[in-house]
């Protein structure tokens, strides 16, 4: 099976507290079937076994089986381009923060899981704008604009100041991956 994720699905599926409690422990410890890590995660092996297809779907794990058993290793999938960029981040966001700091990945991750989200911020990667500026460049309707600036300020991508919205070079590992994945990708697939 051929995978094509989008950016901003991959997204949704990274800011999901459970998949990304499962990944580092996949990361960490490397190997580890899914009865283990439903385990140590503290969730049903049901979960487990579902929020784990929905990673290794984005390309970010692979499920290796020896025996009747399957193991999970943090592997990129060759099929999907980002997932190796992607997963270097991610590990390196692991080495550096302790579990308590995950919600900033899921706040990175949410800010860009949606594809508006995804073309304010290339919009906003070519240069400060207005919000009036923002909505002729997009044609995102003013109501949604407001909706998703907020959600790209949560999650360390965009700041405000007098009315004005800029792109910061961002510190954290995965947030400063998606920007340079976001400026390489140039408008957003759709599906």
């Amino acid at each position: 099976m051929e995978l094509h994720p989008t950016l901003w699905r991959t997204c949704r599926v990274l800011a999901g507290e459970t998949r990304l409690a499962l990944l580092r422990h996949v990361v960490e410890s490397p190997g580890k079937t899914v009865s283990r890590l439903a385990e140590e995660v503290e969730i049903g092996l049901s979960l487990a076994s579902q929020e784990l297809r929905r990673l290794q779907s984005r390309g970010l794990i692979q499920a290796v089986r020896k025996g009747s058993f399957v193991h999970y290793l943090p592997a990129p999938d060759p099929q999907v381009p980002e997932a190796s960029l992607l997963l270097a981040a991610l590990k390196d966001a692991f080495s550096r923060f302790n579990p308590a700091k995950d919600v900033q990945i899921m706040l990175i991750a949410t800010a860009l899981s949606h594809p508006r989200r995804i073309r304010i911020l290339q919009e906003l990667l070519a240069g400060s704008r207005t919000v009036p500026m923002i909505r002729e460049a997009t044609r995102i309707p003013p109501e949604s604009l407001y909706r998703h600036l907020p959600l790209l300020q949560k999650g360390f991508l965009i700041r405000q100041n007098n009315r004005i919205f800029r792109a910061p070079r961002p510190a954290h590992p995965l947030a400063k991956c998606l920007v340079e994945l976001v400026k390489a990708t140039g408008k957003p697939r759709s599906s």
